[in-house]
């Protein structure tokens, strides 16, 4: 159907001026739960409850406890461009605040079938709204309620479906909007937080004193994290950064936020720096996570460059690059300087091993950490050669489990006694473990950018049929050519897209049919990652999976054990 043509310019109808900028700041439904959150922070609220059903599209409600909005001046609330945060164009450049350009409710009350109630110290007022067109308006007097907005949003998108083209997987969406609702708990830990999905239950985020505990209330739940964190300030731009000791491979799962005068930001430069800076704090091929909250002169940035606002031109940016680097570099100089180095023996055959003393492993080996000398430091590079020089130095093996990989094997230290075990079996064990768990699909993790895999050949349904059983969500671009969108959580630190090639190469379909040994995964992961393996599992378990065995003076087990 062509679109119907006009002879001569007209100006739009309201309606359909406010529907357009609707598509411009409310893209999708995270993007409105970010202007509603942003208003009930502006209003000063100290507790903020959010319910939402089927990812925002059927309702969004929203009850803060702020100072609302008095009953005249409602109606002006859906107006657009209606705002009492601006008075003349300089004011842009020196903002404090969220919404400022009016835009939002009106633009929300265009696309959906909204109710508000407002109450503030003198007045209660309620109005109702259906695709741009009020219904009702009230206006009363405040009978001693509390002050504060209620706000209902119902039917998103409902005049204007063309919308739901753009809108993506129900997991993609709520994942979205998980990420908006996370930035506005770690922005303000000092509001309370009532969040419900649909019939799930109330999510209840009590008001912190501490940012760390917010975080793990937020990200980490249950989980033990070990935090690193360093502020710094020149020249008017204060910087706080905060990592994770803790990484994971890939991208699905992790936590990157970035904060500029506590809104939330998205800034690929920033994000390049922060992981670049960072990356020799977690293994090769892992990232951890971040927090960075910036602030900087409000002259000095323009939030007006995108209807969003999640997108900031920094004006001077070499000087906030240099300020967040620098205070990540302190980081790291600071574990360093808590951490030493262990240069270890490294092996290039089961013959090395055979000849290597066992008895003495720990008598020879000094404690100099050279990779984690910072040479432009005089005061530190001799340091560094009194070490090398000192004969009566030595270093003492800590209680932990550490696994040096030689090949298809390796050496596995516990206790001051040294082991030898088949990483070959040890992974495919652990593979095949995970892969026949019964909840293996409770718990998926979506790939930000999905990976495609091409083979040479047409891959069977029963296979495809396979993958989707172990949590592996898939589409074709074409016959020959899969594209993975999920992968089950449980083998995250496993090379999961290797599993997958070996499956459709082999064309498998079933659990009894893998021989995950002959694939050698541990060719794909790294020691550290090994080691985090091992330290699930225990001595225990490895010695009654029959991968684990002592290894006595001049006797050496079978790599492959009993």
């Amino acid at each position: 159907m062509k679109p119907s043509q006009v002879d001569k310019i007209q100006l739009l109808p309201e309606h359909i001026i406010d529907q357009i900028k609707a598509g411009e700041v409310i893209e999708r439904p995270s993007t409105l739960i970010k202007e509603i959150l942003e208003n009930a922070i502006d209003a000063g609220s100290s507790k903020i409850e959010l319910a939402i059903k089927n990812n925002g599209l059927d309702l969004i409600s929203i009850i803060d406890n702020g100072k609302g909005i008095n009953a005249q001046d409602l109606p002006l609330a859906f107006c657009r461009h209606a705002t009492s945060k601006i008075a003349r164009f300089e004011d842009i450049y020196s903002l404090h605040s969220y919404g400022f350009r009016g835009e939002a409710l009106a633009s929300i009350a265009s696309i959906s079938k909204l109710s508000c109630e407002s109450i503030t110290l003198k007045t209660k007022g309620i109005m109702k709204i259906e695709g741009g067109e009020t219904l009702i308006h009230q206006e009363d007097v405040n009978s001693n309620l509390p002050s504060g907005t209620k706000l209902f949003i119902k039917d998103l998108f409902y005049n204007t479906p063309v919308r739901m083209k753009f809108i993506q997987s129900k997991t993609s969406e709520k994942n979205h909007i998980k990420k908006i609702i996370n930035s506005f708990l770690l922005n303000y830990p000092q509001v309370e937080f009532h969040i419900k999905f649909d019939d799930d239950t109330k999510e209840i985020y009590p008001k912190r004193e501490q940012l760390f505990q917010r975080i793990k209330d937020t990200v980490f739940p249950n989980k033990e994290i070990n935090f690193l964190e360093n502020s710094s300030t020149y020249d008017g731009v204060n910087c706080k950064v905060i990592l994770t000791q803790e990484s994971t491979r890939g991208n699905a799962h992790k936590s990157h936020f970035l904060f500029i005068n506590q809104r939330y930001i998205q800034d690929i430069q920033l994000h390049k720096i922060i992981l670049n800076t960072a990356g020799h704090l977690w293994p090769e091929g892992e990232t951890g996570h971040y927090f960075c909250f910036l602030e900087i002169p409000s002259d000095e940035i323009d939030v007006n460059i995108h209807p969003n606002k999640t997108v900031v031109k920094i004006f001077k940016a070499p000087k906030v690059y240099s300020v967040v680097s620098g205070t990540i570099k302190a980081i790291l100089n600071k574990q360093i300087a808590k951490t030493d180095l262990v240069p270890g023996k490294n092996f290039s055959s089961p013959a090395e091993v055979q000849s290597f003393d066992f008895e003495n492993v720990n008598s020879g080996l000094k404690d100099i950490g050279y990779k984690k000398v910072d040479f432009g430091n005089q005061d530190a590079v001799e340091s560094y050669f009194t070490d090398l020089h000192n004969e009566n130095k030595e270093f003492k093996t800590e209680e932990s489990n550490k696994i040096h990989k030689i090949g298809s094997f390796g050496l596995y230290s516990f206790n001051e006694k040294v082991f030898i075990i088949s990483l070959s079996r040890l992974l495919e064990k652990i593979t095949m473990n995970h892969l026949s768990r019964e909840d293996l699909k409770d718990s998926i993790v979506p790939l930000l950018v999905s990976r495609p895999l091409k083979f040479n050949r047409k891959i069977k349904s029963t296979t495809i049929e396979f993958l989707n059983t172990l949590g592996f969500e898939t589409d074709f671009l074409s016959q020959e050519t899969l594209v993975i969108r999920t992968f089950p959580k449980c083998i995250q630190s496993l090379p999961y897209l290797k599993i997958v090639e070996y499956i459709c190469n082999e064309n498998i379909s079933k659990l009894n049919d893998l021989n995950l040994e002959t694939l050698k995964l541990e060719t794909f992961l790294n020691e550290n990652q090994i080691n985090s393996l091992l330290k699930e599992l225990g001595e225990f378990n490895l010695s009654q999976m029959g991968l684990l065995k002592e290894l006595n003076e001049g006797h050496l087990a079978s790599i492959y054990g009993k």
